[in-house]
């Protein structure tokens, strides 16, 4: 079962997931008024987001 999972995951599908995770921490942080550390986070998602476009 595993085997068929990891065969499913591209390098494009874990980028997603990261920023995804990315994307939750940085409003988490934005919510906690620590607004530099929820920018700083939601560019680095963002920044993730657009190389999974990327690749194939």
């Amino acid at each position: 079962m595993g085997d068929i999972i990891m065969k499913k995951l591209t390098k494009r599908s874990c980028y997603q997931v990261v920023s995804i995770i990315i994307f939750c921490g940085a409003i988490l942080a934005v919510l906690n008024t620590e607004l530099i550390f929820g920018y700083v986070l939601i560019i680095l998602g963002y920044y993730l987001l657009r190389k999974s476009e990327l690749e194939d």
